[in-house]
């Protein structure tokens, strides 16, 4: 697997761990509490950049390839 494509993955699937922990806060299937709150929203944004630098990355390079 390519590096920018598992950056990609794992940058999805910390973004998706992130909402179901805020989501299970919200309708109360997980208790409210302050530090998993900042975790969780740590976790969602950390994600979000990875897998921005992961899909930028995989942009370039197929962009320098393409114009070879």
């Amino acid at each position: 697997m390519q590096r920018t494509k598992r950056q990609m993955l794992i940058g999805g699937i910390m973004l998706f761990i992130g909402w179901i922990v805020l989501l299970g806060m919200v309708v109360e299937l997980i208790p409210t509490l302050v530090w998993l709150s900042f975790i969780s929203y740590g976790l969602t944004l950390v994600g979000f950049v990875i897998g921005i630098i992961g899909v930028v990355t995989h942009v370039r390079i197929n962009r320098r390839d393409e114009g070879k």
